[in-house]
């Protein structure tokens, strides 16, 4: 594995959070597949707006308790129990997928989605150090880009012999997955994690910046939640008006995820660790906001549904790819204990309510007819002007995590 630069004592636990990945990803995938087509071709997709609203007040509610249950508690037992609860309201939805269910069945999908993947990353933290991370945490998002390919491949057939609905079997199927592998990562957590920086002020003046970089990185969370969530609406309107069909919309969403799980692939792969190594995190928070900005341009001149579906195209390749790696990467230094306070805050309530805010300014817009279906396009203003703040924001951050590191103890495991 000398091309990967993987070691021999890492291997192992690489495999297990691949797998993982690839689960949690699976569970996301075919849950949302069936949400999205049965919100927009048998709910009213005017209140899409709506959902983004209500999930932004259902997670600021669970963020808030999950917090209280976690500080004292293994990550491992977390991450079985809460994946049994999102087992239960699946399987009831599953047979009642019709009227408010469908909604309700759009909030929790999601849920399952953020508190899925917060705790994933969490997770991998306590396996691998931050240089260990800055090798290996592209190799593991690589399990969701392989998900994209094989769920994405596999929507189709499927649906076309067991139904839509029957898709979300295969989602309880990849839960319980999901709890098996994660009892198999255990031995590998470190138990005596490194020192890492903290937030006392008053024994050391540099330290003080500490603070700063974590605003620094709730700004960018904040600002991609916004721009992805007024993507994904121009995206889901403008395919459903495309694809008026149950079947072919979730046809075209499985096309879909194979296409960007390819190209997520060849991101992680071929270009993900090379920009990292020789040009830094820096460029890398760089791509996904430039991409958006152009492609959002693109749309805001032609209207077209190509050039929205290489906007959404753009947010998940990128965003799945090289922003997620770094993201996790920017929260390495940070003591564990501040992270697991603060982390949570930020990936799950802030993005949640900012992501509400977008989905009300949206509802706002489009109820009072300032924005039509036929000129979502015009969004895109938004996008293309918060990206460009997003993008200064990002010097901040790559400053403020240099500081980190400098006050970082390295491993001897590395």
């Amino acid at each position: 594995m000398n091309f990967l630069k993987i070691k021999e004592e890492e291997l192992q636990p690489l495999i297990l959070l691949f797998v993982i990945f690839f689960c949690i990803v699976s569970t996301s995938i075919t849950g949302s597949s069936v949400r999205d087509t049965f919100f927009l071709i048998n709910f009213d997709k005017s209140y899409l707006p709506v959902m983004y609203i209500l999930i932004a007040v259902s997670m600021a509610w669970i963020i808030s308790i999950y917090k209280k249950k976690i500080s004292d508690k293994n990550l491992i037992s977390i991450i079985t129990i809460t994946n049994f609860i999102f087992f239960i309201p699946i399987l009831f939805i599953k047979f009642n997928l019709n009227g408010i269910f469908i909604p309700i069945f759009y909030i929790w999908i999601e849920i399952i989605t953020v508190l899925s993947i917060l705790q994933f990353w969490m997770l991998a933290g306590d396996v691998f150090n931050p240089r260990q991370a800055k090798r290996l945490f592209t190799l593991i998002g690589a399990g969701g880009s392989f998900s994209g390919i094989v769920i994405g491949y596999i929507i189709k057939p499927y649906v076309a012999f067991f139904g839509t609905e029957n898709l979300l079997n295969l989602t309880i199927f990849f839960i319980f997955l999901t709890i098996y592998f994660i009892r198999k990562i255990d031995p590998f957590i470190q138990r005596n994690p490194i020192k890492k920086a903290n937030f006392n002020t008053s024994n050391s003046k540099p330290l003080v910046n500490l603070s700063p970089y974590i605003k620094y990185i709730a700004i960018m969370v904040a600002f991609s939640a916004v721009i992805s969530k007024i993507v994904d609406y121009q995206f889901k309107i403008m395919a459903s008006n495309t694809f008026t069909n149950q079947d072919e919309l979730i046809s075209f969403f499985g096309s879909f995820y194979i296409f960007t799980g390819i190209a997520t692939l060849i991101m992680q792969f071929f270009v993900t660790n090379f920009v990292l190594r020789y040009f830094g995190i820096l460029l890398g928070l760089m791509i996904l906001p430039t991409m958006l900005t152009m492609s959002s341009a693109v749309f805001l001149f032609t209207g077209t549904f190509s050039a929205i579906y290489l906007a959404k195209f753009s947010d998940q390749v990128f965003k799945f790819s090289i922003n997620n790696s770094i993201q996790e990467i920017l929260w390495l230094p940070i003591k564990v204990k501040i992270k697991k306070l603060t982390k949570p805050l930020i990936d799950g309530t802030l993005k949640s309510s900012v992501e509400g805010l977008a989905g009300f300014f949206i509802f706002i817009l489009t109820f009072y007819n300032f924005i039509t279906e036929s000129k979502v396009y015009i969004l895109s203003i938004i996008i293309i002007l918060g990206a460009i703040f997003w993008i200064y924001n990002n010097f901040k951050i790559k400053n403020g995590y240099i500081s980190c590191l400098l006050y970082t103890s390295p491993s001897p495991r590395d």
